[in-house]
């Protein structure tokens, strides 16, 4: 019975014709041409103020990353950068943020006036 295994012929240390065996890394500039673009960091600093915005500060915080989401997903759309995704998530996180903040602020005044 010949022998099944990736070498040529059988011999011993010697590789197949045509091509890197099982397992062997792709070489180097493998892959689609040009690539993604890498995020920005305005998108990321805005999908991160937007998280921090909902739990930590909540009027500061989301009125930044709503900003810095607009000027990101701006740049991506012209193809500046990257991160569309990071920056969509940072303005809706950053107009979520501000609207808890606006109802928190519309409760404290309701209790306020009511406590007279």
């Amino acid at each position: 019975m010949p022998d099944q295994s990736d070498t040529a012929g059988g011999a011993t240390g010697t590789q197949v014709p045509g091509g890197p065996g099982y397992g062997a890394q792709p070489p180097a500039g493998y892959g689609y041409p040009g690539g993604a673009a890498l995020p920005s960091g305005k998108a990321t600093a805005s999908m991160v103020l937007g998280i921090l915005g909902l739990v930590l500060i909540p009027i500061i915080l989301p009125i930044i990353a709503l900003c810095l989401g607009v000027s990101a997903k701006r740049m991506a759309d012209r193809g500046e950068g990257g991160g569309r995704g990071q920056a969509v998530a940072g303005i809706v996180m950053g107009s979520v943020g501000i609207a808890f903040a606006a109802l928190g602020v519309i409760v404290a005044t309701v209790q306020g006036i009511s406590a007279m």
